[in-house]
């Protein structure tokens, strides 16, 4: 009898658009993963003249369906069908809940009751979002790695300069808290997590995050970082993801050289190469004569040929690397000789004098 006025006194507040201060929230859907707990965040209320006996009151769990099956009781969670926890007390409105070693049989439509040492007995069914939906997968997801600069997220092919701090950051989701998984990075070439490198770690309500913070240099361009993710399960189950850097950067490691080896004889042909390191890649390549002063300009390209050479063209020649970023020098010196050398010897007031000519004849002539 009594409950059928509990049950009444329910009917009458419904049909004037009053819930009588019963209501739960909770989330529509929570994800578990096969043999993980799951946790369920909750909090519900109840009608003011109920409150007294929420200190005596058990939670309980019901799986719906045709039959709905009590799954969790408070007052006998060793005997439940759903093993775990409701956190907090009754008169704390808490309903958050843990269910352990969770199947794929477990997969399906829950929803609360509270039931008092008297009239409090109440199923929070009335409404669709009043239930939560528990779905369960057999893997782990991989984890999820961004690149971050200015705290603005950056896209998978976007490149970000040099000199630029970022927070590459690793992400999972947790499933169950009690046995968190763990973020670990590695990275090609290896010594670039030794190079000023941050780490920083923290758990979030559903999230387990881990940030690298450092400051971008050309040695970045194209390497990869790698988050590994490992779950403690039955078995351990490790996923990873990589994220590759793209770095624009100024001219690096500008070289010039020779094609010839020790000097060169005059009227052959040679050329002077310059290389350089860049990204984007070196838009010009420009070449000087350190002779003058200011320098001039000699020829734009990564290649000077001079074709016919004679010692005039004896000298160090600088290469400019630049491309947007900035610009970078170096240098190679040139030495042109004879190939036949003449000598003509003057003799003056007991001095011998030797003078050398590329284009003297084959003549010896003292004085």
């Amino acid at each position: 009898m009594m409950e059928i006025s509990v049950t009444f006194l329910l009917t009458g507040c419904l049909i004037q658009g009053v819930f009588c201060g019963f209501s739960i929230s909770l989330p529509k859907r929570v994800e578990a993963l096969q043999g993980s707990c799951v946790f369920i965040p909750c909090t519900f209320d109840i009608d003011q003249q109920y409150v007294t006996e929420l200190t005596d009151s058990k939670r309980i769990w019901y799986k719906d369906g045709n039959s709905p099956t009590v799954v969790f009781d408070s007052s006998s969670p060793d005997t439940a069908l759903l093993k775990g926890e409701i956190f907090g007390t009754p008169t704390e409105k808490n309903c958050t809940t843990r269910f352990d070693n969770v199947h794929q049989s477990d997969e399906g439509s829950y929803y609360f009751r509270v039931e008092g040492s008297k009239n409090l007995k109440y199923s929070y069914t009335n409404k669709p979002e009043y239930k939560v939906e528990i779905a369960v997968i057999n893997s782990p997801p991989e984890p999820t790695v961004n690149l971050f600069k200015d705290q603005q997220k950056v896209t998978e092919v976007k490149e970000v300069k040099e000199g630029s701090s970022v927070n590459l950051r690793c992400s999972t989701k947790i499933f169950c808290s009690s046995r968190p998984a763990n973020l670990t990075w590695s990275s090609s070439p290896e010594h670039l997590l030794n190079e000023s490198v941050t780490q920083q770690q923290r758990q979030e309500q559903t999230e387990l995050i881990s940030d690298l913070i450092f400051t971008v240099t050309h040695r970045h361009h194209l390497a990869n970082f790698t988050c590994t993710v490992t779950h403690q399960l039955q078995d351990q189950v490790t996923k990873q993801e990589t994220r590759t850097l793209r770095v624009q950067y100024a001219p690096k490691n500008t070289s010039a050289h020779v094609s010839a080896s020790g000097f060169v004889l005059e009227g052959r042909s040679v050329t002077l190469s310059c290389s350089s390191d860049a990204n984007p890649p070196v838009l010009n390549y420009t070449w000087y004569r350190d002779t003058e002063e200011p320098l001039k300009p000699v020829q734009s390209g990564q290649n000077l040929t001079i074709s016919n050479t004679d010692p005039t063209h004896s000298g160090r020649y600088v290469c400019t690397a630049q491309n947007e970023h900035g610009a970078q020098n170096a240098s190679v010196m040139l030495d042109v000789q004879c190939e036949y050398q003449e000598a003509l010897l003057i003799y003056s007031q007991s001095l011998l004098y030797q003078t050398s000519d590329c284009r003297l004849d084959t003549h010896t002539h003292i004085y």
